[in-house]
């Protein structure tokens, strides 16, 4: 009895040792793209200007000016500003309609960017690695 023991020992070990060879392990680089999911937020609405009215005012036609305005406007109101601090509001504003035309150009860029998600290429898998057994290749 002891014989067949061994006897079933021996071909349990090496049934097991073939099945473990027969195992394949595989390496398996799995690329999959990601769509992300940012909406798109609509634009704000636009900005509405208000008229604004300057008047050149200067020693020769400040009363004819002043009967006039008393006349539209009602109480009279001075706000004055000299010609140099008029050129730097000038600049200012320049400076302000570059800034907003810069953002707004990089906001449609991102938007761009954001819609041309869609063509990304199929997702990929594709095996770097097998294994092998006893020196045997496994394929």
């Amino acid at each position: 009895m002891t014989n067949q023991l061994k006897w079933l020992a021996l071909v349990l070990i090496a049934s097991s040792m073939v099945a473990c060879g027969t195992v394949d392990p595989q390496v398996v680089v799995k690329t999959e793209y990601v769509e992300k999911k940012i909406p798109l937020q609509p634009h704000p609405k636009g900005v509405t200007m208000h008229p604004v009215y300057f008047y050149a005012v200067n020693q020769e036609n400040i009363d004819e000016f002043l009967a006039r305005f008393e006349k539209e406007n009602g109480d009279i109101v001075f706000f004055a500003i000299s010609v140099p601090h008029y050129e730097n509001l000038s600049l200012n504003m320049a400076d302000l309609k570059r800034y907003i035309g810069q953002q707004k150009s990089l906001i449609v860029y991102y938007e761009d960017s954001i819609a041309k998600q869609s063509d990304l290429p199929e997702d990929t898998e594709k095996v770097v690695e097998t294994g092998s057994f006893l020196g045997i290749e496994i394929k």
